[in-house]
């Protein structure tokens, strides 16, 4: 049982008194917290391993005066399948005349980020030092944040990232590992043979690009794919 169940729980046996008896705010509070512990363990599966989440109810009126409710409280999130700082609620009570409440929850969820270890320039390569894994609150990112290291790892730095901040996959490229006029050897193969032939860039390529190939002896102009420094390939 986790520590906030059991205060759950001890809240709704403190002095003995039995939940219709309880302050109507109180009821409420205790309805959220049970949906928001099922809730954060149904998140933390979608996130993934090494995440934490941390909420917090806000915006219950000690004072509300609205009936007890004589049967349990009905719960649901209105964006439950959004990761943001902040979940909405809906708590109602469905018997006599019924009413219904928005309960806000601020919500914080942690994960180990890709974070710059010092100013990242235009056009760097990065390299495992200049990297760092950080736990930061993911709700607060904004962009494509990266949770491996090795996602970044080797990519180009496509526009300047500061020290300390998350690096994101809109801010790389795949690095530049050909330019337009240089000489490369054309890789072609098939499951049977492979054959390399001389060829001439005809624009710049990054690893994984489709670029233009003049090969040296025919003369054609061929679409090959980047694979290392002066290396690409096309396929049989």
């Amino acid at each position: 049982m986790s520590l906030r169940r059991f205060l759950l729980i001890a809240l709704l046996a403190w002095g003995a008194a039995p939940v219709a008896a309880a302050n109507v705010g109180d009821t409420i509070r205790v309805a959220a917290a049970e949906f928001l512990e099922e809730w954060s363990a149904d998140l933390l599966t979608r996130v993934g391993a090494g995440a934490r989440i941390d909420w917090r109810i806000v915006g219950i009126d000690s004072r509300l005066t609205l009936p007890l409710c004589q049967q349990p409280l009905a719960v649901e999130a209105r964006n439950r399948g959004q990761l943001s700082a902040r979940l909405n609620l809906q708590v109602s009570c469905t018997s006599g005349n019924g009413w219904s409440i928005y309960v806000p929850v601020d919500v914080a969820v942690f994960q180990p980020v890709v974070i710059a270890a010092r100013p990242l320039a235009r056009g760097d390569t990065l390299q495992p030092g200049d990297l760092e894994l950080v736990e930061r609150d993911v709700t607060r990112l904004t962009g494509q944040y990266l949770t491996d290291l090795a996602e970044a790892t080797g990519m180009s730095v496509r526009r300047p990232v500061g020290q300390g901040a998350a690096v994101v996959g809109e801010a790389l490229e795949p690095p530049l590992l050909i330019k337009r006029g240089e000489g490369v050897v054309i890789q072609a193969a098939d499951q049977a043979i492979a054959v390399r032939m001389a060829g001439t860039a005809m624009v710049d390529g990054r690893r994984g690009q489709q670029i233009r190939v003049r090969n040296s002896s025919s003369g054609k102009i061929v679409t090959a794919r980047v694979l290392a420094p002066g290396l690409v390939e096309v396929m049989l």
